[in-house]
């Protein structure tokens, strides 16, 4: 049961968002655990990646928004144009249209 409660307490262990209090609790524990050991370097190496990643910035292609935009508009009119080719052609443009992928 103790060691149930520790593992809740260990992701925040790592980050150092516990009370002194509950640090000498974990510590107690890790000391005792060779699995509540193992599981905190898992924490402690996800932490890294995990800062490593933050810092890296990120942008989006200059073009993004005219390529969304391109392409809401290409499968609106595309859709339109399924509906439209349905409805004219019956059940044979409907086979086609499926066949294309168009719908």
């Amino acid at each position: 049961m103790e060691e149930t409660n520790i593992e809740e307490l260990l992701q925040a262990y790592a980050t150092g968002d516990v009370s002194e209090d509950e640090a000498e609790r974990v510590e107690r524990a890790l000391s005792e655990s060779p699995r509540l050991r193992e599981e905190l370097a898992r924490y402690e190496r996800l932490f890294v990646l995990l800062m490593a990643t933050a810092q890296e910035e990120v942008r989006a292609p200059r073009d993004l928004r005219a390529r969304v935009v391109w392409r809401i508009a290409l499968t609106a009119y595309l859709n339109s144009a399924a509906e439209l080719a349905g409805g004219l052609l019956g059940a044979y443009g409907q086979a086609l249209i499926y066949y294309l992928r168009l719908a």
